[in-house]
């Protein structure tokens, strides 16, 4: 029965327990595989055995005695047919690892429901390879049926100008399902191929890229144009008048008090406040025309169907397509060809606004010196809070 016990405690196939011992405070489980001349991986020939040494892992973790250890032998055996000398290895344990794959994940497991600090101390390992466990085997605790009805889009900058990623996210949970690196055409499509099997619509940006990777993987989907975006294309132009005419000088709180007035709805601003941008509007055409433009977009965004968001549209176009304003013009041109993006837009509540907050804080741990594999690793762990994995 004792030995019974240990056999199921190891629970490795195909293997025969030699003996138990301890040094130290570490027990170890002698363990052996069955006589057998493991062929060449490159002409299948009989081998010979070279040398001999034996390796360790961790492999469980008992109340009373803490952390066992298996020892198997690692043979270097050399082919006498083509030369080729190679070690020999085992199913699930890897052999430049310091526990089994076993081990790993039952570690990785045992971080579900408490921190990672908090399970290291207690089996007395270091906390970056607790850490690095749990985040390779966390991904097999989400479930593989990723359905999600509705995704964004969008890039950030790990560096500008250098390195960029694209990410997707549940534009209804806010769960990250992917991310890849680059902003290209190949780099969206591969990050849209892990939810190209259910999602219905897809909010993005109005970079081209976006559009016809969409297209192309998710030929079914609805494309929203994002909301923020649009804006954006407005208030950038705004802020590009506002230094021109040298709005607020230098001083950070007058600058922002320029732009709060210039962004804002003017139903969301005083008398006095009004009537300053009137004054503002009365010296500069541009700046006229860039913010009668912008209201009368806002304008069409609170259509109510498809057939007076259709006639709204179709007549901002009318008019602000031949504006005398090159930027308005611009503007014009480039959202005339998204129209029925542009209609999807006025007509979902789905937003990129999840996506910014969290491109924000990828953009602030890269700034604050993370790598790739941290971030990816942060993009895991809103999955894993999403799916209420982790406490």
């Amino acid at each position: 029965m004792y030995s019974q016990f240990i056999k199921e405690l190891i629970d490795l196939p195909d293997v025969l327990i030699q003996k138990v011992r301890k040094e130290g405070e570490r027990w170890i489980f002698e363990l052996s595989l069955p006589e057998q001349c493991p062929l060449c991986p490159v002409c299948l020939k009989r081998t010979i055995k070279m040398t001999d040494k034996k390796k360790q892992w961790m492999h469980g973790y008992a109340q009373r005695i803490g952390i066992f250890w298996i020892e198997l032998p690692v043979e270097r055996r050399r082919c006498s047919t083509c030369g080729v000398t190679f070690s020999t290895s085992y199913p699930a344990i890897s052999p430049r690892s310091v526990a089994t794959d076993a081990f790993q994940r039952w570690v990785a497991q045992s971080c579900i429901g408490t921190s990672i600090q908090a399970v290291a101390r207690m089996l007395k390992l270091p906390y970056t390879t607790v850490e690095r466990w749990f985040y390779t085997h966390a991904p097999s605790f989400l479930s593989n049926d990723v359905q999600p009805k509705a995704v964004c889009v969008d890039e950030f900058a790990f560096r500008k100008g250098h390195d960029y990623g694209v990410a997707i996210m549940d534009a209804e949970t806010g769960e990250v399902y992917a991310m890849e690196a680059g902003k290209n055409e190949e780099a969206i499509g591969r990050a849209l191929a892990h939810v190209s099997r259910s999602v219905q619509y897809v909010v993005s940006d109005l970079a081209p890229a976006m559009k016809k990777a969409i297209q192309r993987v998710c030929p079914e989907a609805t494309h929203v144009v994002d909301y923020f975006h649009v804006i954006q294309l407005f208030t950038d132009a705004l802020e590009r008048c506002r230094k021109y005419l040298g709005k607020g000088g230098k001083k950070h709180g007058n600058v922002r008090y320029v732009c709060r007035l210039l962004s804002q709805c003017p139903e969301k601003l005083t008398e006095e406040e009004r009537q300053i941008i009137r004054e503002w509007c009365n010296e500069s055409d541009y700046l006229k025309s860039v913010y009668q433009s912008l209201q009368h977009v806002r304008y069409v965004f609170k259509s109510k169907d498809e057939q007076q968001a259709k006639r709204r549209l179709k007549a901002w176009i009318h008019r602000y397509l031949f504006c005398p304003c090159s930027v308005v013009r611009a503007i014009a041109k480039s959202l005339v060809k998204r129209t029925d993006e542009m209609i999807s837009c006025i007509l979902s509540h789905y937003s990129n606004g999840k996506m910014e907050g969290t491109n924000n804080k990828i953009k602030l741990m890269k700034r604050r010196g993370y790598g790739y594999r941290n971030i990816q690793r942060f993009a895991l762990r809103v999955r894993l809070e999403t799916a209420n994995i982790l406490s």
